[in-house]
């Protein structure tokens, strides 16, 4: 029997509806479709999707409310998986709600509620989902960009915090975090004073509150206060620019956390401690703008391709840190492939949930590097 047999002819219109313009986010992704798109894929009139959702961000709403906690269920383990596509727009939906008012309106109280009956104030059911669910909504995303991605699979099975945790001699006596313990994160900035660095920044930050799509050329030269005619003789298009943009990112970060290694070094509370403080302020462009690189490329295999060798060497930096702690040789690729899909799951959590800042990230890492073969 068809799945909208008995409802009323509204109600499956408005469900085929949906399930059409999934569809056609599902191929071309949040920021390339359009209500011709959808209207076209649906075989309706542009006017009837107007009626039902006014635009393309009342749909996103529409389709979250629809799927939404359905969705976030099937994020728990052992839960049935939604369909393919169905999974992957309402992670887009998830992912960019932050910038979109529409949708953020439905996405935050679903979430705050669904987290609150996932964990009931539990300190440990916090840190179980926080470091289950970051990390899988992080693999989602990077997986569309490299198949490495999937080195961090078998880490995932070492975080099954017990109950009496805290009881467990490693963990025994650890203090609350306090902004004294944190290291100081060093935001994503280009020092050089260049119009090139100044167009790259603005990219970066276009990008970072926007989305890729946005970062048209003369909306990136506004930004950087400079004309619109600035901009082609250093940059041929706005793929070369959003290119430009990731490498300098990238690079810029990376290089300032090679800096807080060597003063601090990398153990497993600093790493831990490196979380809580990437929270901060200072980091908040960088997060957004990986984020939005993620998104973008999951729909362009180009991009994708050319952001690889970026994320493989901040994976590399990681092995080699991790390598010089003494974590098991064998584990390091898929220990540092793990934490790459973590830390953007958790920007994605953290935009919608704030408070997740204030768990204390140590008490897992402990517990995982408890748990690893010796």
């Amino acid at each position: 029997m068809h799945p909208l047999a008995g409802k009323s002819k509204k109600r499956a219109s408005f469900d085929e509806l949906l399930l059409a313009g999934i569809s056609a986010v599902a191929d071309k992704g949040i920021d390339h479709t359009n209500v011709s798109d959808v209207a076209s894929t649906s075989g309706v009139s542009r006017p009837t999707f107007y009626t039902y959702f006014g635009d393309m961000n009342g749909f996103y709403a529409e389709v979250w409310l629809r799927y939404g906690r359905e969705w976030l269920d099937s994020q728990i383990e052992g839960a049935t998986p939604l369909d393919e596509s169905i999974d992957q727009v309402l992670l887009e939906i998830f992912s960019a709600s932050r910038r979109i008012p529409e949708v953020l309106e439905v996405v935050q109280p679903d979430f705050e509620r669904w987290w609150e009956e996932q964990t009931d104030g539990d300190d440990l059911a916090q840190q179980r989902l926080v470091w289950k669910l970051g990390f899988k909504l992080g693999y989602k995303l990077g997986k569309r960009i490299t198949p490495k991605a999937e080195l961090g699979l078998p880490i995932a099975g070492f975080l099954e915090l017990p109950d009496n945790a805290m009881s467990l001699p490693f963990l025994a006596g650890l203090g609350k975090v306090t902004p004294d313990l944190l290291p100081p994160m060093a935001g994503l900035t280009l020092d050089d004073d260049s119009v090139e660095s100044k167009l790259t920044m603005a990219a970066i930050e276009v990008i970072a509150t926007s989305g890729v799509a946005a970062a048209s050329m003369t909306r990136i030269a506004r930004r950087a206060r400079v004309s619109t005619g600035t901009v082609y003789p250093r940059f041929k298009n706005s793929e070369l620019l959003v290119q430009s943009s990731f490498t300098a990112a990238i690079a810029n970060i990376v290089g300032k956390n090679v800096q807080i290694v060597a003063e601090r070094g990398l153990g497993i509370d600093e790493y831990a401690l490196t979380v809580n403080a990437g929270y901060g302020e200072n980091r908040k462009v960088w997060r957004n703008f990986r984020t939005e690189m993620h998104i973008e490329a999951a729909h362009n295999p180009e991009l994708a391709a050319f952001m690889v060798p970026g994320f493989e060497k901040a994976a590399k930096f990681l092995e080699d840190s991790f390598t010089e702690f003494g974590l098991p040789a064998p584990l390091v690729a898929g220990i540092a492939w793990f934490l790459h899909s973590h830390a953007i799951g958790i920007s994605l959590i953290y935009n919608v949930l704030p408070s997740v800042d204030a768990i204390d990230y140590r008490i897992m890492a402990r517990w995982m590097v408890s748990q690893l073969p010796k």
